[in-house]
C-alpha cells in the first residue's frame, strides 16, 4: 500500500520558523508583503541589511516584480538614523549620482526626494526619505516604478499595506517572481517560498522554486561552498520526496542516491535525507526498511565552542548548520530576531521521524503503539517555542488525521471523527482554498464513507470536486481517498443520472501518472516565452497567484480566535480580490484562443457539455485509475452510464503486457513479432466494455481515453466477439496460419477510433477553426546518412544504443525511405505540396522555417528515438533528422517541437513510438516521469501544443515488411476528399486486415489518431 497521508506537507518542517504574530502581519514585521492592491505584481521581500543593520529594529526589504529579474528597488527602515543616506550609499550595489532633497508632493507628509542617475547606465533613479515617529524609512529604486516606491514608502511609515495602483509598463519578458528572488542572493528565499507552496498542496507552483538551476544561480552563492551544498541538497531531497508521492519510486531513488553521495553532515539536512528516504520506503509499502531508516545514525547537534576568554567562537561546521538551506532566514518568519534556532529546527524533525515509525506500526496493525508514538511526536514539536510555531500547522493536522486513523482501528470512531473535524478545521484556517484543504476533506469523507454516511461523504467530495475544478487543479495524492467515492457512483450510475454526472466531473480531475509533469513543463516553457501568448500566461499565473495569497489572508482575518478584523481592511481586500477575478477571466478568455495554452491547460467539462459534443452514432469511453481499481465513463446520444471495471488495475497490466509481447518484442536489437493472443485481447475487450458491449453495434465512432496500463495499447485491437476466436483456433488447428486473423471481430473493424488526452482536448479538437494554410502538404524525412548508409531495417526503430550515453551513429546510417511522402505529395498535388528530405531534412532547418504554418498537413517519415541507452543516461525523446550546421544535433525534441508554429489540420508521426511505450527514461524527458506507455501525453501533446489539430502517431516501431507502413498512408491519402480522418485511416486499416500477409495487428493496429475523426481529411477552404 502507498502512503500518501505525509505527501509533501513533510516537507514543510524543513522550512519552519517561529510566528508569533497576528494573521495579516505588519509590514515592519513581515518578512513579505505586496505592494498597492492592483496593477503589475510587485513585493517587498525581506532581505539581509549587513552593515546597514546597526540594530535589532532595523530591515531592509527588496523591491521586486514581475517580469523583471532584477529588484526594481530597496526599501530600508531604521530607529533614529539621521545619516539614513549615508547608510544607504554604502549599502547599494550600484553608484548613484543624486541631486539636493527637495518636497515630495504626493508622498506622506515629511517625505524628501531625490532625482538620482545610475553610473555608467545614466538610469534614472528616485530617492525618498522619511523620518517619523522615531523612525527614518529611505525607499530608492528605478524611476519606471515610481508608484511601486512611493507603495513601499507609504506602507512602511503607516506599517500596514496601503492600497494603490502600481502603475508601470510590464515588459512582456520571461521573468517571474521566482527569477526576482533568484537575483536577491539567497537560496533560502527560493527554498523557502517553495515550501511554502508546497504547505498549501500547489506542486506545481512549488517546482519554480524547487530547481537546482536557480539554486545554483542565486547570486552570493559560490561565495561559501558549504551553503551551496546545503541549498543543493534540500532541493535534491525535496524533489525526490515529490516524485516518490507521486508513486515515481524509481527515479526518486536515484535522486536520493545523488544526495547520499553528497554525503554531508550538516545535522538537519541529514535529518532531511533521514526522514523522507523513510516516507518513500513507507510509499512503496516497505515498513521494515523505513524502520532501519529512521535508525540510521544522524549527526549529533554541536553547541557553541567556548574559547578560554568566556567568548563563543563559531566553527566552520556550526556556522555551516547555523545557515544552511531548509530556508533558515526567510521560510515563514515574521521578523528578523523570531527564526528558530538549528536545535529547535533539528527538535521538529525529529519529532516527525516519531510520527513516521507511528505510521509504520500502524501500517503493521498496532494501532495502540501507534498512538503513544503519535502523542510522544505531538509533545515533541508543541514544546518548541511552546506551540506557537504556526507554520507547523500543516504537520500537525497531519498527526491529528495519522491519530484518528489509529483511533478507527481500535474501534474508537467518536475520537477518530473528532480528530479529522480539527484538522480539516486547521487546515482551513491556515491553508484556504488550497489542495491541502481537499486532502483534509477527502480524509474525512472517505472515514464518513465507511462508517455508514454516504450522504455526508458525498456531499464533502462534491465539495472537494467543484474547489478543484474551479481552480483548474487536479486531485493529485488523494487517490486512495476518492475510492469510495468512485465506487458510490458507479454503484448508483446505471440508474441515477445526477452519479453519471458527478462521476465524470471526478473522473476529469483524476491526472494520470507524469501528465502533471508533462504539464508543468510546458507550462515553464509557455511562461518563458517571448510571444503574445505567453505574455498573458504570464500575467495570469501572476493574478491567480495573488488570488490565492488573498483568500489566506482573508481566511486569517475571519479566524475564529483572532482580534475582530478591520471592516475597512476587509472590504478593500473584497474589493481587491473582486478585480483580479475580473481581470483573471478577461486573461483567459483571451489566452483560450492559443494552442500552447490549450495543451497545457486544465480544463473540465460537464456531462450536459459532453453529451451535446457527440452526434448520432458516436461514444465517449472515460476510463480512470484510482487506487488500483479502474473505473468506466460512457456517454453517447442514446444513453450514458458508468462502472467499475472487474479486473484490478494490476490484471489489466498484465493482460497488456502479454498483449504488446504477442504483438513485438525488441530483443538484442532484433524486433520479433509472435501469433497474436486473440484471447486476451476478447479478455481484455469484456473487463473493459462488457455493460455496453450491446450498445456498440450502432457506434460509428468511438472516443477512447485510456489510463494506466491501457495508454500502451490501441483500442483497435480488442476482440468483440467470441465466434472470431474460436473460428481462428479451429483454423490453426487444422494446420492454418497462426499468423492470419481475417475473419477475428476487432473493435476497429467498422469503427473509427480516435484516442483523447481528455474532454477538454476532445472539444478543442473538435471545434478548432479549420486550418487556413495556404499549402496542404508538407513531408518530412529520409534523414541524410553520417557514414555509409545500411538498408533500412524492417521495423522503424532506431536501433540498440552503444555502451555509452550517445546514440549510435548507426541509428543516422538507416534512413526510412520517402516513398510515402512522395507518394502522398503527388496524390495531393505538387504544386500543393512540398518534401524536405536528405540534407535539407535537420533539426536547425525546421527550427527556422517561418513558413511552417503554411501547410495544412505535416508528415514525418523518420525514426523515433524514445528510449535512453541506459538509466543513467540522459535523454532525448525525438524525431531524428539529418545533421545540419552549428547547434544540431539531429534531432528535433520536445521542447523544440512545442516551439515550432503550425497551423496544421493533421500531423502525422509515421515514426517509431510516438504515442506510446516509450521507456521510463525518454518519457521523463518528455515530462513524464511515470515511465512506460507515457509519450502520449509528450511528444504529442506538445505538437497540438504547437498548433496541430490532430496527431496520428504510432504504438510501436511501425513496420515497413510487407511494405504496411508505406500501404498504410497510401490508402489513407487515397481516400476521397470529404472522408473524415477517422474513416479514411479505418479504410486504410481494412485493406491491410483483409490481406492475409498483414492481418496481424503488429502491421496495421499501430497508428493513433489523438483528435476527432470526424474532422475531414481536406476541408473544402
Amino acid at each position: 500500500m502507498r502512503f500518501t497521508i505525509m505527501r509533501t506537507a513533510i516537507a514543510a518542517i524543513a522550512a519552519l520558523s517561529a510566528q508569533t504574530a497576528l494573521a495579516d502581519t505588519p509590514p515592519l514585521a513581515a518578512e513579505r508583503f505586496a505592494l498597492g492592491s492592483a496593477g503589475a505584481l510587485c513585493e517587498a521581500q525581506g532581505v539581509r541589511m549587513g552593515d546597514a543593520r546597526h540594530s535589532i529594529y532595523d530591515r531592509k526589504w527588496a523591491l521586486i516584480c514581475r517580469d523583471v529579474t532584477r529588484p526594481v528597488g530597496a526599501a530600508y527602515s531604521w530607529r533614529g538614523a539621521p545619516d539614513a543616506y549615508d547608510r544607504v550609499a554604502g549599502d547599494r550595489s550600484a553608484e548613484l549620482d543624486c541631486g539636493a532633497p527637495q518636497a515630495a508632493p504626493g508622498a506622506p507628509p515629511g517625505t524628501t526626494v531625490r532625482d538620482c542617475r545610475e553610473a555608467g547606465s545614466g538610469l534614472a533613479w528616485k530617492s525618498y526619505r522619511l523620518p517619523r515617529a522615531g523612525r527614518t524609512t529611505v525607499v530608492e529604486g528605478i524611476a519606471a516604478f515610481d508608484s511601486a516606491l512611493r507603495l513601499a514608502l507609504a506602507s512602511i511609515a503607516e506599517n500596514r499595506v496601503v492600497p494603490g495602483t502600481v502603475d508601470i509598463v510590464t515588459t512582456g519578458g520571461a521573468g517571474s517572481l521566482a527569477l526576482a528572488r533568484a537575483s536577491l542572493g539567497e537560496a533560502s528565499l527560493l527554498i523557502g517560498q517553495g515550501y511554502r507552496e508546497n504547505n498549501a498542496g500547489d506542486y506545481s507552483s512549488a517546482e519554480e522554486y524547487f530547481r537546482p538551476d536557480l539554486i545554483a544561480n542565486a547570486a552570493g552563492m559560490a561565495q561559501d561552498p558549504a551553503q551551496r551544498a546545503n541549498a543543493r541538497h534540500e532541493v535534491l531531497v525535496n524533489r525526490a520526496l515529490q516524485l516518490s508521492n507521486m508513486g515515481r519510486y524509481l527515479e526518486a531513488g536515484r535522486i536520493f542516491e545523488e544526495a547520499r553521495a553528497m554525503q554531508l553532515r550538516d545535522p538537519i539536512q541529514s535529518r532531511l535525507l533521514r526522514n523522507f528516504e523513510a516516507i518513500d520506503a513507507i510509499n512503496r509499502g516497505r515498513l521494515a526498511l523505513a524502520r532501519e531508516i529512521l535508525v540510521r545514525p544522524v549527526p549529533e547537534l554541536v553547541d557553541p565552542v567556548a574559547a578560554g576568554d568566556g567568548a563563543v567562537e563559531i566553527d566552520r561546521a556550526i556556522s555551516n548548520g547555523l545557515n544552511s538551506g531548509i530556508a533558515a532566514r526567510l521560510a515563514d518568519a515574521v521578523s528578523q530576531d523570531t527564526r528558530l534556532t538549528t536545535a529547535e529546527r533539528a527538535a521538529i524533525i525529529d519529532g516527525q521521524a516519531r510520527q513516521l515509525a507511528a505510521t509504520a506500526d500502524r501500517l503493521e496493525g498496532k494501532p495502540a503503539d501507534a498512538l503513544l508514538a503519535l502523542a510522544d511526536a505531538r509533545r515533541r514539536i508543541a514544546a518548541v517555542r511552546e506551540g506557537r510555531v504556526l507554520s507547523t500547522a500543516r504537520l500537525e493536522a497531519q498527526l491529528m488525521s495519522e491519530m484518528a486513523l489509529s483511533h478507527e482501528a481500535l474501534g474508537q470512531d467518536a475520537e477518530a471523527e473528532d480528530l479529522l473535524r480539527q484538522a480539516l478545521a486547521l487546515t482551513a484556517l491556515r491553508y484556504p482554498e488550497s489542495a491541502s484543504l481537499s486532502a483534509a476533506k477527502a480524509r474525512l469523507a472517505a472515514f464518513l464513507a465507511r462508517h455508514g454516511e454516504p450522504g455526508k461523504a458525498r456531499d464533502l467530495y462534491r465539495e472537494i470536486v467543484a474547489a478543484t475544478a474551479e481552480d483548474r487543479s487536479a486531485l493529485v495524492g488523494l487517490e486512495n481517498q476518492l475510492v469510495p467515492y468512485f465506487d458510490m457512483l458507479t454503484t448508483d450510475a446505471p440508474r441515477n443520472p445526477e452519479s453519471v454526472a458527478d462521476l465524470f466531473a471526478a473522473a476529469q480531475l483524476i491526472e494520470r501518472p507524469g501528465a502533471a509533469q508533462t504539464l508543468a513543463q510546458l507550462s515553464r516553457r509557455l511562461e518563458a516565452g517571448d510571444g503574445a501568448a505567453s505574455d498573458l500566461f504570464r500575467r495570469e499565473t501572476a493574478v491567480r497567484r495573488e488570488l490565492n495569497r488573498i483568500e489566506l489572508t482573508r481566511a486569517q482575518y475571519l479566524a475564529p480566535d483572532g482580534p475582530a478584523p478591520d471592516p475597512a481592511a476587509l472590504a478593500e481586500l473584497d474589493a481587491r480580490r473582486a478585480r483580479l477575478q475580473q481581470s483573471q477571466v478577461e486573461l483567459l478568455d483571451k489566452l483560450s484562443a492559443y494552442p500552447a495554452y490549450r495543451s497545457q491547460a486544465r480544463a473540465y467539462l460537464s456531462l450536459a457539455e459532453m453529451e451535446e459534443l457527440l452526434s448520432p452514432g458516436e461514444a465517449y469511453l472515460q476510463l480512470v485509475e484510482v487506487g488500483g481499481s479502474i473505473y468506466a465513463v460512457y456517454l453517447s446520444p442514446a444513453r450514458s452510464t458508468g462502472w467499475k471495471v472487474p479486473a484490478s488495475a494490476g490484471e489489466v497490466r498484465r493482460l497488456v503486457n502479454v498483449l504488446r509481447d504477442s504483438i513485438s518484442v525488441t530483443v538484442g536489437g532484433i524486433v520479433a513479432t509472435y501469433p497474436f493472443d486473440v484471447d486476451g485481447a476478447r479478455t481484455l475487450f469484456d473487463a473493459l466494455f462488457g455493460p455496453v458491449a450491446g450498445d456498440l453495434a450502432g457506434v460509428r465512432h468511438l472516443v477512447f481515453e485510456p489510463d494506466g496500463a491501457l495508454m500502451e495499447l490501441p483500442a483497435n485491437l480488442l476482440v468483440t466477439d467470441q465466434a472470431g476466436v474460436d473460428s481462428y483456433h479451429a483454423r490453426v488447428a487444422q494446420g492454418g496460419d497462426e499468423y492470419d486473423f481475417r475473419g477475428v471481430q476487432w473493435l476497429g473493424r467498422g469503427r473509427a477510433i480516435s484516442t483523447a488526452l481528455s474532454p477538454a482536448s476532445f472539444r478543442d479538437a473538435r471545434r478548432a477553426p479549420p486550418s487556413q494554410a495556404a499549402s496542404l502538404y508538407l513531408g518530412l524525412g529520409h534523414n541524410e546518412p553520417v557514414g555509409k548508409a545500411t538498408p533500412a531495417s524492417l521495423v522503424r526503430d532506431a536501433g540498440s544504443a552503444a555502451g555509452d550515453c550517445a546514440i549510435p551513429l548507426a541509428a543516422w546510417n538507416r534512413p526510412i525511405a520517402a516513398d510515402e511522402l512522395v507518394f502522398a505529395s503527388r496524390e495531393l498535388g505538387q504544386a500543393r505540396s512540398e518534401l524536405v528530405t536528405g540534407p535539407a531534412f535537420t533539426d536547425t532547418a525546421i527550427e527556422r522555417r517561418g513558413d511552417l504554418d503554411r501547410f495544412r498537413i505535416v508528415h514525418f517519415a523518420t525514426h523515433g528515438i524514445v528510449t535512453a541507452p541506459k538509466t543513467s543516461c540522459p535523454v532525448r525523446p525525438a524525431l531524428l533528422t539529418s545533421f545540419g550546421d552549428a547547434g544540431s544535433d539531429g534531432l528535433l525534441q520536445f521542447g523544440e517541437i512545442f516551439d515550432l508554429e503550425l497551423d496544421a489540420d493533421l500531423v502525422i508521426l509515421s515514426a517509431c513510438n510516438t504515442a506510446s511505450l516509450a521507456g521510463l527514461e525518454a518519457t521523463q524527458a518528455a515530462g513524464i516521469e511515470g515511465g512506460g506507455g507515457q509519450a502520449l501525453d509528450g511528444l504529442v501533446r506538445a505538437f497540438i501544443g504547437a498548433g496541430g489539430r490532430q496527431v496520428i502517431a504510432s504504438h510501436w516501431p511501425a513496420p515497413d515488411e510487407f511494405g504496411a507502413t508505406r500501404r498504410l498512408f497510401e490508402s489513407f491519402f487515397d481516400a476521397p476528399p470529404s472522408l473524415g480522418i477517422g474513416a479514411a485511416l479505418l479504410a486504410a486499416q481494412t485493406r491491410l486486415m483483409d490481406d492475409p500477409d498483414t492481418s496481424h495487428p503488429f502491421y496495421w493496429s499501430g497508428f493513433a489518431l489523438i483528435g476527432d475523426g470526424e474532422r475531414p481529411l481536406f476541408h473544402t477552404n
